[in-house]
């Protein structure tokens, strides 16, 4: 996460489970002095209150939060309340359905590793769940060279009323990623 402090300056700050700071990471502080770089650790993101994360006009997430968490319309509305009106999530999916609807899960007879469906059953799309959500523009592109192939979103957020339509975890079973299927709930039953 960036966060711009006047012109020349930006701040950046880590969010992760674990402490992975090397020494190097320290050197690399000791350089730049304080208060351009925070590293966060031992807690979720979802735990960190927007008070003490700030407000960024970039976000990162790479095979992170986005890729492994429980509760993934929670996480879309934290992570777009972090971010600054016209600040950019910059994310990724390994073997998802894509936009185009052309890819095939990477494991014969396996299932994709992120699936969304409709109140109905039907299959949903993540690229057409993420541009469901009020106030951002999303831009997302397949990338099926990279084993397994990923899907790589840019979503940008264009106003302060954010509205992520909910998701219900009906299936999450262990991986490096995770496999995790979720219905979109309707508004009246959240």
């Amino acid at each position: 996460m960036l966060q711009d402090r006047g012109a020349g300056k930006a701040r950046a700050v880590a969010v992760s489970i674990e402490d992975r700071r090397t020494a190097r990471w320290h050197d690399t502080v000791a350089t730049l002095g304080p208060g351009h770089i925070q590293y966060l650790a031992g807690k979720r993101f979802r735990e960190y209150s927007l008070a003490e994360l700030g407000q960024f006009q970039v976000i990162t997430d790479v095979v992170g939060a986005f890729s492994y968490t429980r509760y993934l319309s929670r996480f879309m509305e934290h992570v777009l309340g972090s971010l600054e009106v016209k600040g950019t999530l910059y994310t990724l999916l390994q073997d998802v359905r894509s936009e185009e609807g052309t890819s095939r899960p990477f494991y014969p007879g396996a299932s994709f590793l992120t699936e969304l469906t409709s109140p109905n059953g039907s299959a949903l799309k993540v690229c057409s769940w993420l541009k469901s959500i009020a106030c951002v523009e999303v831009t997302c592109e397949a990338k099926p060279e990279f084993p397994p192939p990923i899907e790589v979103y840019r979503i940008r957020k264009v106003c302060a009323a954010v509205s992520v339509p909910g998701l219900e975890l009906t299936h999450f079973q262990a991986g490096t990623p995770p496999e995790r299927r979720f219905r979109l709930v309707s508004p009246a039953s959240r």
